[in-house]
């Protein structure tokens, strides 16, 4: 019997993401482009659904396309991607840099990591910036986590870069604990 080892395992780019809105609840999908050619019929006739081109950024001086408008198929759609579920599409794709200090803050919120919008409060934070349940302030209220996402994070953007090195990025510096600041983003 064939078991693949850890270094033959193939992460496939992301480049097309299903968007809907169902009811209240916004829905993000990411598909093959075999899949996306399999539907695309369907999505073309559809009103609810809408396929979209996308790619992580990872240069500087990439555009973002993470209000998935660059191509959608109908048209670009009415609505505009919340943004946990952009976070999580980024982060899944192997997006380096945030587009600017509010969305580096919002990610810090989402994976409870310490970031200057809490201030110089004497906060208890593990050495990658994680702020355990029993620590966190209420403006990391929102994190889920009991736990640090940092490692496993490490080890997708590793698979996604393929050995190629990422750390003077945005992501770079957030996932090896080290606090961004505004001059951070500055051109």
């Amino acid at each position: 019997m064939f078991y693949a080892q850890k270094e033959d395992d193939y992460l496939r780019p992301v480049n097309w993401v299903i968007i809907s809105d169902i009811g209240r609840c916004q829905v993000l999908v990411v598909v093959s482009p075999y899949e996306a050619n399999t539907l695309l019929p369907d999505i073309r006739r559809s009103n609810a659904v809408h396929l979209c081109i996308y790619t992580p950024r990872t240069t500087k001086n990439m555009q973002a396309c993470n209000d998935l408008r660059l191509y959608c198929v109908p048209s670009t759609p009415r609505l505009t991607p919340q943004d946990p579920l952009i976070f999580q599409l980024d982060l899944f794709a192997g997006q380096l840099y945030f587009s600017n200090y509010e969305m580096y803050l919002r990610v810090c919120s989402f994976l409870g990591l310490n970031a200057p919008d809490l201030g110089d409060k004497d906060l208890i934070a593990d050495s990658d910036g994680f702020i355990s349940e029993e620590n966190r302030p209420s403006a990391r209220a929102s994190c889920s986590f009991k736990r640090s996402q940092l490692p496993a994070l490490k080890e997708l953007f590793g698979m996604r870069r393929k050995g190629m090195g990422y750390l003077p990025t945005h992501v770079g510096k957030m996932l090896n604990g080290r606090i961004l600041t505004e001059e951070d983003f500055l051109d």
